[in-house]
């Protein structure tokens, strides 16, 4: 099946055996993790019947994403990436054994919930941008922009199945089972791992002190008008975008009038609105990217004003998986270009602000859904954050023309060196 996919363009990345483990192996792992999520989101609301106690599992998760991300950047660009993400995924597996057991003897308690969140955070600081520069080393620079829309894709099409899945197991057997299939599903990803093989890292290379190290990522973004755009752009969408995830299980009880089911049928049609964003950046491969990523994120901002004036089920899982696939489309698309802007010297540290800017928002994404959600409903919250977003898309968008306009055509990375001595002004 995956040597059909291979002679599509769309899954062109496919063709190098180093990427088709890896996006196989985080295939299966991810499905587990969506379970989990979906699990652990909504046995917090059971336990609490709270918006903003629920909103807390994604604060205490993306806080250290704010805080240690950019030390992530720095290690992935100083250390095996490969061994690294290794290390990262075995936590990941141990986290959750641990919730698995603490929810079968009945002893899980809501500071555990929040304590465990806090672990994956942590983690998660250093796993993402070692996965995220790891990418490159995967695939040549013609198939980068292909490898990362896919690699959007094997993350919201385990959507589609993990979410419901989790939903049915949920209301079948409770959420243990639902946590002890995420940790059987790390196998996929560590034993795709285990099997991978990379050219070693270039000799040579001088490595300063690690805040010289962190200061040059920083620097590189400040100089550079279409990078820091870009970043900003996903930082909105990390702040605003997603407060009707985090407000699921209350949107599904309490506008909806439905249960762990349907909070898994519309995190399900979350995925499959995804996966179809991803999809089509990856057949399409933007050279001019401009367009798809402000096109895209007023659509989004129109699917939550709707998703918020929706009482239908039905129609909730399709405006649902329309906000998705709209932001996964800006997504993918602007780690594409930013991406295509780097030499490697650079990469681990300028991915790990994007993972601040996405992973990093979320603690402001947390207190807005949470607080809204709290004083005004989930739909209220959610309807808001839509408006919101498209009037700050709008702002950045028309002061910085350059993003819309961005030509990949011609584009040479730039590497630490010379990004001392250049910028788009």
């Amino acid at each position: 099946m995956i040597g059909g996919l291979t002679r599509l363009s769309t899954f062109s990345a496919l063709r190098h055996r180093n990427y088709r483990l890896f996006w196989t192996g985080m295939l299966g792992s991810q499905v587990g993790t969506w379970m989990q999520s979906t699990a652990q989101s909504y046995l917090v609301w059971e336990l609490t019947r709270s918006p903003l106690a629920t909103s807390l599992v994604t604060l205490i998760f993306s806080l250290p994403s704010t805080l240690l991300s950019l030390v992530g950047g720095v290690v992935a660009d100083r250390v095996d990436r490969r061994r690294l993400i290794m290390t990262t995924q075995t936590v990941f597996l141990l986290q959750a054994i641990a919730l698995t057991a603490l929810t079968f003897t009945g002893l899980i308690r809501i500071w555990e919930i929040y304590a465990l969140a806090l672990v994956n955070g942590i983690v998660m600081a250093f796993d993402s941008p070692a996965r995220q520069s790891m990418l490159p080393s995967l695939v040549p620079r013609e198939d980068l922009s292909n490898a990362v829309a896919l690699n959007s894709t094997v993350f919201n099409a385990s959507r589609v199945v993990g979410p419901p899945l989790a939903g049915m197991v949920y209301a079948a057997a409770g959420p243990g089972w639902c946590f002890a299939i995420n940790a059987v599903s790390f196998a996929a990803i560590l034993f795709a791992l285990a099997y991978i093989q990379l050219d070693p890292a270039p000799s040579g290379i001088v490595r300063t002190h690690l805040w010289d190290d962190l200061r040059a990522g920083l620097g590189y973004v400040r100089r550079h008008t279409v990078v820091r755009t870009l970043l900003v752009l996903v930082a909105l969408l990390g702040t605003l975008a997603f407060v009707y995830i985090i407000l699921t299980p209350v949107l599904s009880s309490r506008v909806l009038g439905g249960g762990p089911r349907e909070n898994g049928y519309l995190l399900g049609s979350a995925g499959i609105g995804a996966t179809v964003g991803a999809l089509t950046v990856a057949t399409l491969r933007p050279r001019r990217p401009g367009r798809i990523i402000v096109g895209f994120s007023y659509m989004a901002s129109a699917a939550l004003v709707a998703l918020a004036l929706s009482r239908q089920l039905l129609l909730s899982m399709v405006l649902t998986a329309a906000v998705a696939g709209s932001v996964m489309a800006v997504l993918a698309t602007c780690n594409a270009a930013i991406q295509e802007h780097l030499s490697d010297t650079l990469r681990g540290r300028i991915m790990s602000i994007y993972t601040l800017a996405l992973i990093g928002s979320g603690p402001l994404n947390a207190v807005i859904a949470g607080t809204l959600g709290n004083a005004l409903g989930a739909d209220w919250a959610i309807g808001i954050s839509g408006v919101a977003m498209a009037v700050a898309v709008g702002i950045v968008t028309t002061r910085n023309r350059l993003v819309a306009d961005l030509d990949l055509s011609n584009l040479v990375p730039i590497g630490e060196d010379a990004a001392d001595a250049t910028s788009d002004a």
